[in-house]
């Protein structure tokens, strides 16, 4: 074996070596970049039931069902709409596939059917609130879904 031949095989481990490096920076970018995206997902919803927040105020009608807006209530009102706010960063994320559905689903679909029940009209035409409440009628349509299913089927839902 000469000088030439020792050299193309150093070349060619060398470039397997390369490739292998690069394949695990890049599937450990990927796990990172997921891990991030749940992250930042998952701050947005704390934020949502930070105390003094719309949902915190209001959890027990929330989940009894019997929520109902008070339109003449301005406090409330403005945290109703900074809870908007906040949905939409919810949506940002899901929109850009940041999160898995089946991720959203679990944290916040069983809210969003019944903060869509104190959606005004005005809301619902309303540009503005356009992201937030579109993010909320599909995770109602999807929770809805998912509640027909056996807990066995739920399962592959949490991983």
């Amino acid at each position: 074996m000469d000088t030439s031949q020792l050299r193309d095989y150093a070349t060619v481990v060398t470039a397997i070596v390369a490739l292998s490096v690069f394949a695990l920076n890049s599937y450990a970018q990927i796990r990172n970049r997921r891990i991030e995206n749940l992250s930042r997902f998952i701050e947005a919803h704390l934020r949502l039931f930070d105390e003094g927040s719309y949902i915190a105020q209001n959890i027990a009608a929330i989940e009894s069902r019997t929520l109902v807006r008070d339109p003449t209530n301005c406090d409330m009102e403005r945290k109703f709409h900074l809870m908007l706010l906040e949905i939409e960063h919810l949506a940002i994320l899901a929109n850009n596939k940041a999160v898995p559905r089946p991720t959203q689903v679990y944290m916040f679909g069983s809210y969003a059917s019944e903060l869509l029940k104190v959606i005004t009209q005005a809301e619902r035409e309303s540009m503005a609130w356009e992201l937030a409440i579109g993010f909320l009628d599909r995770l109602a349509k999807d929770t809805d879904a998912y509640q027909q299913l056996t807990r066995k089927q739920r399962e592959r839902f949490w991983l």
